[in-house]
């Protein structure tokens, strides 16, 4: 199956993550992952860490080679020098949802079979002027659903979690909320 890895905040440590990722080859054993993110970016992050894993820019996926030891990255090109790791800043959260709409886009034209995103900065969101609460509610815009739910899985057991990115003190309403619906 083909993979589109978001790159997430690029001031957070989904870089660290994917490079570390693409500098396993046994992830081509079973899938044809890329990225979508900032390949100079990623190339810079890739010395910084002391990889010398070479990073292929892209600007479309047909371009993709999907070779083990090297990224292939759909190129969005929306990444400055001026990024403070550690940081939330407005162009950390413009970018991590740029990456995030393309991987779905995609999806959605099925051209990939999954995405997988790495980690965004709410605060950098909200700078951003996004408000969303957290990925799921993002992939339900993107999506045109109102009715999403985040869902961990295993092998044996799946969990649906009912209350997401809300405050302990309004938990019990919220279930309180999900049980009504569901008797209706």
């Amino acid at each position: 199956p083909r993979i589109a890895i978001t790159m997430g905040d690029p001031a957070g440590v989904g870089p660290e993550i994917i490079i570390k990722t693409f500098q396993d080859q046994s992830v081509y054993d079973f899938s044809c992952p890329f990225v979508i993110g900032d390949a100079t970016f990623l190339s810079d992050m890739a010395v910084q860490f002391g990889s010398d894993l070479p990073v292929r820019p892209i600007s479309v996926l047909r371009e993709a080679s999907f070779t083990p030891g090297s990224m292939d990255v759909l190129d969005l090109k929306n990444v400055r020098d001026d990024i403070n790791i550690g940081q939330p800043s407005p162009l950390g959260g413009k970018a991590s949802v740029e990456f995030i709409r393309t991987a779905v886009d995609l999806a959605l034209e099925h051209q990939v079979d999954a995405i997988t995103t790495a980690p965004v900065n709410k605060k950098s969101l909200h700078l951003a002027g996004f408000n969303w609460p957290g990925h799921t509610e993002m992939l339900g815009e993107f999506t045109g659903k109102k009715d999403v739910a985040l869902m961990l899985a295993g092998d044996v057991l799946r969990v649906v979690i009912v209350t997401t990115h809300v405050p302990l003190d309004t938990v019990k309403q919220q279930l309180l909320q999900h049980a009504r619906q569901g008797q209706e």
